[in-house]
């Protein structure tokens, strides 16, 4: 069976089309940064992925891109990045701790170096506003009286169409999530705590080849459900007639999928099961709007109409459209007033939640691709 992987040739692809990008909006380099959570841009060129500590990706119109990791990551850098020039850089260590034994350099050397071969006059920094102080200000005391141009906007165009690749990951990291959720969905009983049923999920998913959980699971039951955000506890076991919202996802080889269900357990009411079904034809009329070339706020409109006629309006809080890659989250978001034309390649969860209902709760949520044609559904849980 063909190893299921990013080549080494899509990464060197992927920085010559970064350099591309440059040129066009009259950037000298571009600097990424990342941690152990959001670490979406930084593995996008590298594949190395931090632990507890920043890492900073430094990708120079002109020359080889630079990776500058913590001090405890730097020998799991070496052995992971595609990017050969790795530096320790002091700036990245976690604050207090102290490293007599490793040498490192600081991200201002770096930064001077890199001046020093090619004069830095228009830095741009990936999610500028977003980025900690000691980043901006090292950056700003460095390169006085340069350009420091946020970003962002090239990093999500470029990783908001996925390759072929790419899609061949995703589709093996959402079949691990769906797997997960059908062991959640067979195994959700009353008494069951919501922390045991978290856990039955995880251990299918590690056990599938998963790399990590792709975030905090949300196993809610009962009046728990409310909320659109919440975490499991040991302190609430399920109860009879309960609705238990299953959330979850994995990631391989850096790759996320998020999938949720909502199910009753033991006694069905009439006005739960209701919501229950408005909810998943909200889904599936998004699912059928969607295709290359579609308005993302048409996909909403048709899972919002639904809703709304229904009389659920005003508890469907959010857009139905998030993008989902190297974040379970990312770029492009798409509500009702989204003017984003959807893209063949790009990757989606259409994600239906009805929230603070007298009784609960409710999210949907299927992961797909856009098509030529329409979508190619990835969650395989049924309804």
């Amino acid at each position: 069976m063909q190893e299921l992987r990013i080549p080494d040739q899509e990464f060197k692809e992927r920085i010559e089309k970064i350099k591309a990008r440059l040129d066009e909006k009259g950037l000298d380099a571009i600097l990424l940064l990342g941690d152990e959570h959001r670490y979406g841009h930084v593995r996008y060129v590298s594949d190395y992925r931090p632990i507890l500590e920043y890492a900073v990706a430094i990708v120079p119109l002109e020359g080889e891109p630079i990776l500058l990791a913590g001090p405890e990551c730097g020998d799991y850098a070496y052995m992971t990045s595609k990017i050969e020039d790795i530096r320790i850089c002091s700036d990245l260590a976690i604050p207090g701790e102290e490293y007599p034994t490793i040498k490192m350099v600081s991200l201002a050397d770096v930064i001077k170096e890199l001046d020093s071969k090619k004069r830095l006059n228009r830095l741009g920094v990936v999610d500028l506003d977003l980025q900690p102080a000691f980043l901006v200000d090292t950056i700003r005391r460095t390169l006085a009286r340069r350009e420091l141009i946020d970003a962002t906007q090239i990093m999500n165009e470029l990783r908001a169409i996925k390759s072929p690749n790419e899609i061949a990951i995703m589709r093996k990291v959402f079949e691990i999530g769906s797997i997960g959720l059908k062991v959640g969905i067979e195994k959700a009983k009353v008494g069951m705590r919501e922390t045991d049923l978290a856990a039955e999920m995880a251990c299918a998913m590690w056990r599938e080849g998963a790399e990590q959980m792709s975030h905090c699971f949300m196993v809610a039951s009962g009046k728990r459900t409310g909320p659109a955000l919440s975490f499991p506890t040991d302190k609430k076991a399920i109860e009879d007639g309960d609705l238990v919202i299953l959330d979850i996802g994995a990631v391989y080889e850096g790759y996320f999928s998020d999938n949720a269900r909502t199910i009753i357990v033991g006694k069905e009411t009439k006005e739960r099961a209701h919501a229950l079904k408005v909810a998943e034809e909200a889904k599936n009329a998004a699912i059928a709007k969607i295709r290359a070339g579609v308005r993302a706020s048409e996909v909403d409109r048709a899972a919002r109409e639904i809703v709304e006629e229904a009389g659920f309006g005003k508890n469907c809080i959010y857009g139905v459209l998030h993008g989902v890659g190297l974040q379970h989250c990312e770029y492009p978001y798409a509500g009702p007033k989204s003017d984003l034309i959807l893209q063949e390649g790009m990757v989606f969860c259409v994600d239906v939640g009805l929230f603070n209902l007298p009784f609960g709760g409710i999210r949907m949520e299927d992961g797909l691709v856009v098509t030529r044609d329409g979508a190619e559904v990835l969650t395989k849980v049924g309804a």
